[in-house]
């Protein structure tokens, strides 16, 4: 195996740039030590001076001095994320979206990884199953801090049985070790109705709680079902009065964490309260919206930039134009709000077309996990207008890919008609006078 890891990309004008570093040169020493992983590599740049061992891509062995500020970043990327090897996922766990798609997706869908790494530096939820003492202790002599963990249940046998490996149980010990070293942590619990919910569900906010303030926040998001679990595990679906029974509980706990630890430490994701026909909380209850990945607090955020839009006038739209924009079925009853703003712009007429999830089926019932054939099939034969405006999650990021494998020009060409993907609604009155 050939040493060192290999350049995919040398940003312009950074320190390694000005250096002379090139794509294809083989990055082998940083001051004289080998390394391991990204987080090796960030921790020895971190330097003001950095001698670099390195092989050409033409074969020859070279060295670079370079000069650049301290925690400056060095400028290169890695065909890795993580530079070394990934580590995969060791678990069976009984609720694995990974495991409920169809077989003929985009390959990088069915990639397990549980590696702390990417926990630290993206967010992503690991499980600790694959972590061992040792890995652990790297963990803080790194300083890699947030972690984002997924817990489902601090009972042992609840947990082990959830993720279908006997590691889990060691997770009241992990977060113990974590704590006791200072690492931030951020947890998630996903409700398995029958396993995990209950007095089984009480018993781990219990026990979390216990772990404030380096743990921060705990997610509790619902079990997503799709009609792709043929011989999987049965599962039932969370039901409005199962939902409404875990808000009204979850919410006399948010109260008590409030006036005990100033937050409410637990955070229900907003299909809870969908689900349940109750009220979204106030902005406020989000606090810096820590746990927005996990969809908790989506709707509130766009309750605020309704809010907002109504704070500005939006200028008449030149001549006519039509557009229509599309939202999930559970999103359906807000998004009405906000047409009805739309209606006061003069010169426009806009179209709303609540989207099922048919691509998925089960339970699933969220927008951005809406594709492209799901667009097609449901918007086929509707009026339009000049633009569809769509949410921008629907897309992988960085691309104009769709989850099923269609693209944007793709779609645009079968409906006929311009797709914009916004990130924000407050987006549109720009569309809107560029029409």
């Amino acid at each position: 195996m050939p040493e060192g890891f290999s350049v995919a990309t040398v940003r312009k004008h950074s320190p390694a740039h000005r250096a002379g570093l090139e794509e294809g040169d083989r990055l082998l020493k940083i001051n004289g030590s080998c390394f391991y992983d990204l987080l090796d590599y960030y921790y020895l740049c971190a330097d003001n001076q950095l001698d670099l061992s390195i092989i050409k891509k033409n074969g020859t062995s070279a060295r670079r001095k370079v000069n650049k500020k301290y925690d400056e970043p060095l400028g290169l990327e890695f065909f890795n994320p993580t530079i070394g090897p990934l580590r995969r996922c060791h678990n069976n766990c009984i609720f694995c979206f990974i495991d409920q798609q169809p077989t003929h997706l985009r390959s990088t869908l069915y990639q397990k990884d549980d590696d702390y790494r990417l926990s630290f530096l993206h967010g992503n939820y690991i499980s600790l199953t694959n972590v061992a003492e040792g890995e652990l202790k790297r963990i803080v002599r790194r300083g890699i801090s947030p972690l984002y963990i997924s817990v489902h249940a601090t009972d042992p046998n609840v947990r082990c049985a959830m993720m279908g490996n006997k590691a889990a149980t060691k997770i009241m010990s992990q977060l113990s070790f974590l704590q006791k070293s200072g690492i931030t942590m951020h947890g998630q619990v996903v409700i398995c109705p029958g396993y995990n919910d209950g007095s089984v569900l009480q018993k781990t906010i219990t026990e979390l709680v216990q772990f404030y303030p380096n743990l921060k926040t705990v997610a509790i998001v619902p079990v997503g079902l799709t009609r792709y679990r043929k011989g999987l595990n049965p599962l039932k679906p969370l039901t409005p009065g199962a939902a409404r029974a875990i808000v009204e509980t979850c919410t006399h706990q948010q109260n008590l964490f409030s006036d005990t630890c100033g937050t409410p430490f637990i955070y229900l994701a907003d299909e809870f309260y969908l689900l349940a026909g109750m009220p979204i909380p106030p902005h406020y209850h989000y606090g810096d919206y820590e746990q927005i990945e996990n969809g908790v607090g989506l709707v509130r955020l766009f309750l605020n930039e309704l809010d907002k839009w109504k704070q500005n006038s939006v200028p008449a739209v030149e001549g006519k134009n039509t557009i229509s924009l599309i939202t999930s079925k559970a999103a359906a009853p807000f998004m009405h709000m906000f047409m009805q703003e739309l209606e006061n712009i003069s010169g426009l007429t806009s179209y709303l077309y609540p989207l099922a999830n048919n691509f998925w089926g089960g339970n699933v019932n969220v927008a951005g996990l809406l594709t492209g054939g799901d667009l097609i099939g449901e918007l086929n034969e509707k009026p339009l207008g000049d633009s569809l405006f769509i949410p921008a999650v629907m897309l992988k990021e960085g691309s104009d890919l769709f989850l099923d494998g269609y693209t944007l020009k793709e779609v645009s060409s079968v409906l006929n008609t311009k797709i914009v993907p916004l990130d924000s609604l407050l987006e549109l009155p720009h569309f809107l006078q560029q029409s």
